[in-house]
């Protein structure tokens, strides 16, 4: 698509989705890569979230952050803990893995450095936490999307030149066939790489894009409800086992539990999380309730139902930055247009190289 969309291709490699093809699969990688730690000794799913807190406790005393529930890429309970961390630092993050057959500890680990992991950070962070890395991934989307939608004006091919502009020819030159492949690899990524750095932009910087999706459906600010008025110090707390019959109680019908985190000392309420039964693994969560851990009641309803489209499109960027939102083929799509500017950038490079002086004009490519 000329010098611009060749920029566009540099800029992105140096940025944040160098590693985005590789994190839209970075579970199954994670399992494939520690089987052990991902394969239960049975099918059956017999222990309580009791029995998995306890043993997950007894593994690491640590507080519990995050609790997953198995599905089908990890089946298996996966526990976070989170460790001390030194102020400003990237948090310190922990696993426990549950057997989900037999309760069962399969191991633990480092989360935060585990490879598959580590690779998720330096898409999200450029693995600079400290030093404002997650800003200059938000800096780097707007670049991006200024930068397509630059290399597209200057791309736009004359009348009925538009096919043939997107397509890659049979029998011709070396560098006609380079720049064929320059200009259809970014027209057929352009759609996907808009898509990925305006909800990655989002992701980074939500305060900015809130008033921007506003115009169409205002959204609401991400709720952490408390209880106000908690029974009298020393009332015990409900057990998890009932916090889990309740939230599924409450689970809207088609809903699953995907995801809960035991109260802290800011939130001291459960916030349980939904995904649909059936859907693709790689969509975490959709939607949220929080339940008071004395009574078992719901204090705060966002499941979909309960948000507004703007609160459901900030709810979902994450998933349509990954493809989740689409099921397989979004995933397979993202992760394809992963690499659409590393073409771009060879590409490009091999055009410039040619284009210098003494070199073939691109005038005479057409």
């Amino acid at each position: 698509m000329g010098s611009s969309m060749a920029r566009v291709a540099r800029r992105h490699r140096r940025g944040a989705d160098r590693p985005h093809g590789f994190i839209v699969f970075y579970r199954e990688i994670d399992a494939g890569l520690n089987p052990a730690l991902y394969t239960p000794a049975g099918r059956e799913r017999e222990a309580t979230l009791s029995e998995v807190i306890r043993a997950a406790a007894a593994a690491d005393p640590a507080p519990i952050a995050t609790i997953l529930a198995p599905d089908r890429t990890w089946p298996v309970w996966v526990v976070i803990h989170a460790h001390e961390t030194a102020k400003g630092r990237y948090p310190n993050r922990w696993t426990t893995m549950v057997d989900p057959s037999n309760g069962k500890v399969l191991g633990r680990r480092d989360y935060i450095n585990a490879f598959s992991l580590k690779v998720y950070r330096l898409h999200y962070t450029l693995l600079l936490y400290e030093w404002w890395g997650k800003e200059l991934v938000g800096v780097a989307g707007f670049m991006l999307l200024g930068l397509a939608m630059s290399g597209v004006i200057l791309w736009w091919p004359r009348p009925g030149r538009f096919w043939r502009s997107v397509s890659v020819r049979k029998d011709v030159s070396l560098l006609r066939f380079v720049f064929d492949v320059h200009g259809t690899a970014g027209f057929w990524a352009l759609l996907a790489l808009t898509v990925i750095s305006m909800t990655g932009v989002g992701i980074i910087f939500p305060d900015v894009v809130r008033p921007i999706v506003g115009l169409v459906s205002k959204p609401t600010a991400d709720p952490s409800p408390r209880i106000e008025a908690p029974p009298p110090a020393g009332t015990p707390p409900l057990s998890p086992d009932a916090i889990m019959r309740n939230a599924q109680a409450a689970a809207k019908p088609g809903m699953v539990v995907a995801m809960l985190n035991p109260p802290t000392e800011t939130r001291n309420t459960w916030r349980v999380q939904f995904r649909a039964e059936g859907a693709d693994p790689a969509v975490r969560a959709r939607g949220a309730i929080w339940l008071d851990p004395w009574s078992g009641a719901v204090v705060h309803d966002r499941t979909s139902a309960a948000m507004s489209m703007g609160d459901r499109y900030m709810a979902e960027q994450l998933w349509i930055h990954n493809g989740a939102t689409f099921g397989l083929i979004g995933r397979l799509l993202v992760f394809a247009a992963g690499f659409a500017p590393l073409a771009l950038f060879i590409s490009g490079a091999i055009m410039w190289l040619k284009k210098r002086p003494g070199r073939i004009r691109t005038g005479r490519l057409v």
